[in-house]
């Protein structure tokens, strides 16, 4: 992603979708799936307009990045609030940081289960009761 100077919230929006692949169109019916296109349009069009009084949901602005494949709107708010750009995670990253935490919850819930086993043996299972 090239690094742009954003004037404000509204210019983010308009340059994430004018970068995309997606038409106006696509993004208010993906945003406004329960309204017929014409209407989904105009409240889309309405949303991106300063001097008008809707906006998009914290929410719809995340499924409008998704959508477009642009993150110009986390760019900005990152300028704004003086915080660094981030890198954009690869997809092979975050399933093995998935993986990793499989492991560990897998290795917890075994230790867990051999200290319960040897507490059962060593009580002889008095006052114990098993899960399931």
């Amino acid at each position: 992603m090239t690094s742009h100077i954003y004037q404000d919230e509204y210019d983010a929006l308009a340059q994430m979708l004018a970068t995309s692949a997606k038409s106006p169109q696509q993004l208010a019916m993906h945003l406004f799936p329960h309204m017929k296109l014409a209407s989904a349009h105009a409240r889309l069009r309405a949303c991106l307009n300063p001097k008008k009084d809707e906006r998009l949901t914290f929410g719809q602005i995340i499924a409008a990045m998704r959508f477009c494949g642009r993150y110009d709107p986390l760019m900005y708010a990152c300028d704004e609030t003086l915080h660094a750009r981030p890198d954009r995670k690869a997809p092979e990253d975050q399933a093995a940081r998935i993986a990793e935490s499989i492991d560990s919850a897998t290795a917890t819930l075994n230790q867990a289960l051999k200290a319960l086993a040897a507490l059962q043996a060593h009580s002889g299972g008095q006052g114990m009761r098993t899960a399931g």
